[in-house]
């Protein structure tokens, strides 16, 4: 009788999204400009699944185990419109396998008045960078992933990849690139960091492009 060989185990990946960085950086790559505000999200499972894929030929069994998305959660200051459409969309988003939303509260700044004399708010995320962060880290700890790769170019959040290198993780990260203007990836002093360089193609190929504020 023959002995059945064990199937080797596979290669948990975790995508950590800093969700604002993304969209304003393929609005600013990849979107014409006057382009109505929904242009430039992206479906999280799409982008998590690429990034998978991208290290396969490195490592055969790579499989993408979650999608974290971190971004601001606008309130009362916020027109109601932009709050429903909002809640749709990360509605859509959590109802995808793998996906997971975590948001913070916007803060709102005061921002001169409307023509009509109403006040008018400046609205500006807060912690969404630490929240990441400390997910990234606690996972390490907690070894909840084998693969990192945040997509992000803010250099905040060089403490925690450090700290889950230090545990032993791999952690890559994914930038945005057009020229003549790339995003600059994440580096870390001693390391070799493997950025997916992410261009036009990559974005059509995860684009989000429900507009979210036309639903009822």
């Amino acid at each position: 009788m023959s002995e059945t060989s064990p199937q080797p185990a596979s290669t948990r990946v975790a995508v950590f999204v800093d969700y604002q960085n993304t969209w304003h950086t393929t609005r600013a790559l990849f979107v014409p400009a006057g382009s109505p505000t929904w242009h430039g999200h992206v479906h999280p499972d799409r982008l998590g699944e690429l990034l998978c894929r991208r290290g396969l030929g490195v490592d055969p069994a790579r499989r993408l185990h979650t999608v974290q998305v971190y971004r601001g959660q606008p309130g009362a200051r916020s027109s109601h419109k932009l709050v429903q459409a909002f809640d749709r969309q990360k509605a859509h988003w959590e109802a995808l396998a793998g996906v997971s939303v975590h948001t913070r509260p916007m803060r709102y700044w005061p921002d001169g008045k409307h023509p009509d004399g109403r006040q008018r708010w400046r609205a500006e995320e807060k912690g969404v960078d630490v929240l990441l962060a400390l997910h990234l880290a606690l996972g390490a700890h907690y070894d909840r992933y084998d693969v990192a790769v945040v997509v992000s170019a803010d250099t905040d959040l060089l403490p925690a990849i450090e700290e889950a290198v230090r545990v032993g993780k791999r952690v890559e990260t994914a930038t945005w690139w057009a020229s003549p203007e790339p995003q600059r990836a994440l580096r870390i002093p001693g390391r070799h960091l493997w950025n997916h360089y992410l261009d036009a193609a990559d974005f059509a190929a995860v684009e989000d492009a429900t507009d979210y504020l036309a639903q009822p």
